[in-house]
């Protein structure tokens, strides 16, 4: 069984590195019918740039578009107020605005 410990190896990439890999996510995500927003590809992206990104997922980004488009949990606005008991400004990975308000990624 092949395993490089190189692989897993964490890369803190620049806004610009992590811009051009969230481009990369959405092109893959689109497979699964999820459109990425620009404002939230900008979150992503400041996310992946402050949380590092494993060599693995730089050289094939699968795993990290196929993950989110089909796991990640994403509140909207109108699911938000559903939930009084949740904290989504501190417990969600980010977060984006749009014309009808603030959305959420508490999973991915």
């Amino acid at each position: 069984m092949y395993n490089n410990n190189e692989d897993h190896q964490v890369n803190f990439l620049n806004i610009d590195q992590a811009t051009d890999l969230v481009d990369r996510i959405e092109v893959r995500a689109k497979n699964f019918n999820h459109s990425m927003t620009t404002n939230e590809k900008e979150s992503m992206a400041q996310l992946l740039s402050n949380i590092g990104v494993n060599t693995s997922d730089l050289i094939d980004v699968s795993n990290l578009a196929d993950n989110y488009a089909i796991n990640a949990e994403i509140i909207s606005p109108d699911e938000a107020s559903s939930y009084s008991d949740t904290n989504y400004k501190e417990d969600s990975l980010f977060q984006w605005e749009e014309t009808d308000g603030t959305h959420y990624c508490l999973s991915w």
